[in-house]
């Protein structure tokens, strides 16, 4: 997948020979191929907000040059509304972050998100935040550049080639595959759907659950068709947290992606061995109430009837960010994995392992990702729990210093009673 990919590139760019990407099925199966392509820099971390950034960077800039082709990057912009005094506060928050990492966003008042998206119901809209350098790309556009890439600088991918097997012996990885066996004095978990597997094959119990995320392609909307018509500038993607859902421009239609309080674990014992660019039945009745808000807000989406559903996995750790960094307790083995924003965090991803691998240190403050910050305590009930939880609270107010109730008492402090 993208987060793979990234880091073969990556690596490659920095001077790494003899890299080998193992794929148990065709680059981009599992969870980037289905990808809905969103890049934003909204968050509220310094060092996420460096990952999305350099994956747009990277998207709309550097692979566009050095393959000479483009890779499916809509500079569209994006905005977030909301109704929520609570949720203003948050936007206001994150525009101080941002401020400070100087990739500023802006604050919106009703008129100003009519301004940008005239498509969208003002009513009962107290602002947002907007921002003007995100957009959405072609996940397998850009993950295939980067491998043209990465095998250009000398890195090898063998496709249609599982691992049956990792140990260590002395002082090298050997991992048996389908095809025989490799000898490496580095691996690299970036198994994404499969991170679970992989990780128990390496002696890892790896926090991150398969969750079902569905989306739906319009038909042609007309009001969309119409802007086409005229010239004008592709809507930006939206998306109201408070109804838990987002709407970005497809073509001359729309895609809507809703994110339902009870979510779906999937596979959370094992995806099956034959699961390649599969997806699941489309599931309505879970989100219909979200779709009919939706359709309230940005009345143009019941314009266009449904052209395809998609409905297939996506990564979720107990935080919901990445796995990225050394693998605790295991020398010379790494995690990149576990991202349920893969294709918005990919490219920036490998650039952090890549840079942790080639110097030693990650090339900035690694809390909010380092691979080692679950420990055996994170067993099956609790990555599950949270897993649910997070995907539930996806476009939740995230409040300074959250305490969420989900999994609680799984860690206890030895005073804890006496507390």
């Amino acid at each position: 997948g993208v987060m793979g990919v990234s880091l073969m590139y990556h690596l490659t760019k920095a001077g790494w020979k003899d890299v080998v990407l193992v794929e148990k099925n065709d680059l981009t199966h599992g969870s980037t191929w289905h990808a809905a392509g969103l890049c934003t820099h909204f968050a509220h971390n310094a060092t996420i907000q460096e990952l999305r950034a350099t994956s747009v960077r990277l998207y709309r800039d550097t692979l566009p040059q050095e393959t000479g082709q483009d890779v499916g990057f809509h500079p569209s912009g994006a905005m977030r509304i909301t109704r929520n005094p609570d949720r203003m506060a948050e936007f206001a928050h994150v525009a101080g972050l941002s401020k400070f990492t100087r990739y500023e966003l802006e604050i919106l008042t009703p008129g100003r998100i009519a301004e940008l998206h005239p498509l969208a119901n003002l009513d009962g809209l107290l602002g947002g935040i907007y921002e003007p350098d995100d957009g959405h790309v072609d996940p397998t556009l850009a993950t295939n550049a980067m491998a043209r890439i990465a095998t250009q600088n000398g890195g090898a991918i063998q496709r249609y080639n599982p691992v049956l097997s990792i140990r260590r012996e002395g002082d090298v990885w050997r991992i048996e595959t389908q095809k025989g066996a490799i000898n490496a004095r580095h691996i690299v978990n970036a198994a994404g759907t499969w991170g679970w597997e992989i990780g128990h094959m390496m002696g890892l119990n790896i926090p991150s659950v398969p969750m079902l995320h569905q989306y739906l392609v319009t038909d042609t909307v007309p009001e969309v068709a119409d802007r086409i018509a005229a010239g004008k500038m592709e809507l930006p993607i939206i998306r109201d947290p408070e109804e838990s859902w987002y709407v970005r421009q497809e073509r001359d239609g729309l895609i809507l992606g809703p994110y339902e309080s009870e979510a779906q674990p999937w596979s959370v014992d094992g995806v099956p061995p034959d699961f390649g660019a599969d997806l699941m039945p489309p599931d309505f009745d879970r989100v219909e109430h979200i779709i009919e808000a939706a359709m309230a807000r940005i009345p143009a989406l019941g314009d266009g009837g449904v052209k395809s559903v998609v409905n297939g996995p996506i990564t979720f750790t107990p935080d919901a960010n990445p796995l990225i960094g050394p693998a605790h307790g295991l020398q010379n083995a790494w995690l990149l994995t576990g991202s349920s924003m893969g294709v918005m965090e990919g490219g920036g991803a490998g650039w952090f392992l890549a840079h942790w691998m080639t110097h030693g240190a990650p090339p900035m403050d690694a809390l909010a990702v380092d691979s080692r910050r679950f420990g055996k305590w994170a067993d099956r009930d609790y990555r599950v729990a949270k897993a649910v939880e997070c995907f539930g609270l996806q476009f939740g107010v995230h409040y300074p210093y959250e305490e969420r109730p989900a999994a609680r008492n799984k860690r206890l402090s030895p005073i804890h009673d006496e507390m």
